[in-house]
């Protein structure tokens, strides 16, 4: 277990000693707070790597797996994100529980889509559509949601809300049946959780350039936590879920709008 007191040392010490932040990622990589997904889009069609560690008595309300019997373990997410095109992204995650590692193998593995619908506006938010694709006998890491994210720039700061709906049904491969026979199951009955099913919402405060902090409902727990940029490419945050337990996420961000050297070079010799 993470004790709390060295872990709030390392979000002060984060806070006031490094430069510049970006956008954050949730557990699973994807643009968002803590838990819950954003509309935010990252500029530059980014490749990320992610790496996150949520508490053993947290971890049963994001990934409950009927075929287990004891999980409330900790659990790791390993994710590898690639922004394919300005509004088509892809989203690989893996969910690693080491201590019964044993039993149940490697873990859980997810694909996840997003779509981007709308550009955020001066007069509208941003869109984005996220879709778990069909086809699992075990969907439990399926997310399927639309989401809307509004920024706003103001002389005290920057300021962001979203609002989301997470669907509460799933789509499931019959054991037996072949990959198109597929049926619909309620979420919360078939997985036994709650987890951004129904209507969520986040909202993020940047007092400074270089780092923020954040708050959100993700359906089932209240949590709230900071994030701060250490290196141009690589992001931390930490969170608590309900104020109790201690959370952490760890992000690298690259971009793949790669520019020919002698423009870099000279782009760099300006700076």
């Amino acid at each position: 277990m993470i004790s709390k007191s060295p872990a709030y040392f390392l979000i002060f010490f984060f806070l006031f000693f490094t430069n510049n932040m970006r956008s954050q990622v949730n557990i699973m990589g994807k643009p968002g707070y803590m838990t819950t997904p954003s509309a935010a889009w990252f500029d530059g069609k980014q490749l990320g790597f992610t790496f996150s560690y949520i508490p053993g008595e947290y971890s049963e309300n994001i990934l409950y797996t009927p075929r287990i019997t004891t999980t409330d373990t900790p659990l790791s997410f390993y994710s590898v994100r690639a922004d394919l095109t300005s509004f088509f992204e892809v989203n690989i995650s893996i969910a690693y529980r080491p201590q019964i590692a044993n039993k149940i193998g490697v873990g859980d593995r997810q694909l996840d889509f997003r779509f981007r619908l709308l550009k955020e506006k001066d007069l509208w938010p941003a869109l984005v559509l996220g879709w778990t694709p069909p086809g699992s006998v075990s969907p439990v890491l399926a997310h399927d949601y639309l989401v809307a994210t509004k920024h706003f720039n103001t002389s005290l700061g920057n300021f962001s809300a979203t609002l989301g709906y997470g669907s509460p049904y799933i789509i499931v491969r019959k054991p037996k049946g072949n990959f198109l026979e597929l049926e619909i199951k309620k979420k919360e009955d078939y997985l036994e959780v709650k987890y951004l099913t129904g209507f969520y919402g986040a909202a993020s405060y940047m007092p400074l350039s270089f780092a923020g902090i954040m708050i959100e409902y993700d359906t089932k727990t209240i949590n709230a936590g900071a994030f701060v940029k250490i290196k141009d490419w690589l992001y931390l945050q930490a969170y608590t879920f309900e104020g109790k337990k201690i959370a952490f996420t760890t992000s690298m961000n690259f971009s793949l709008d790669f520019s020919p050297h002698t423009l870099r070079k000279y782009a760099k010799d300006l700076d």
